[in-house]
């Protein structure tokens, strides 16, 4: 954004206070569920889990060799009032996109678009959670 003549810009917080990473926050209908699915069937860990009977928990893969570490939070919702949200996240994949599919699919996991080669450089593919999410996986074309 351009500042207007005689204003100051306004200062870039995200520079001063080193914004990085993204942890997108799922509503879930059962976080212990979905945690042992993200870990069992995905291949996260399971960063922590809270409450008492648990209601919210976080889930992470990677550390910082590469980048930040993907991190998604997992709040359970009561959605019987209310129709449930869906989000979408990109998850970027290091190397063999086309194994981490075929891994997925011998697990059983619900896939909705088969890998594919962008225009944009990416190769990726689509599943759904069992709370309808939707996980994109890309990486990089050689």
């Amino acid at each position: 954004m351009s500042a207007k003549a005689g204003v100051s810009p306004a200062p870039d917080l995200g520079t001063l206070h080193e914004f990085h990473g993204v942890e997108p926050v799922l509503p879930v209908s059962d976080v212990s569920r979905a945690a042992r699915w993200f870990c069992d069937v995905l291949g996260f860990e399971l960063d922590f889990i809270a409450g008492e009977p648990p209601s919210y928990a976080r889930v992470k893969k990677g550390d910082r060799t590469r980048s930040e570490p993907v991190c998604l939070r997992l709040w359970q919702c009561h959605t019987r009032d209310a129709r449930p949200w869906r989000g979408e996240i990109v998850i970027h994949v290091g190397k063999d996109i086309d194994g981490l599919h075929a891994a997925y699919v011998k697990r059983g996991v619900t896939v909705i678009e088969p890998p594919v080669s962008q225009p944009w450089g990416l190769r990726e593919f689509a599943i759904r959670e069992p709370d309808g999410h939707v996980l994109r996986f890309c990486s990089h074309l050689p």
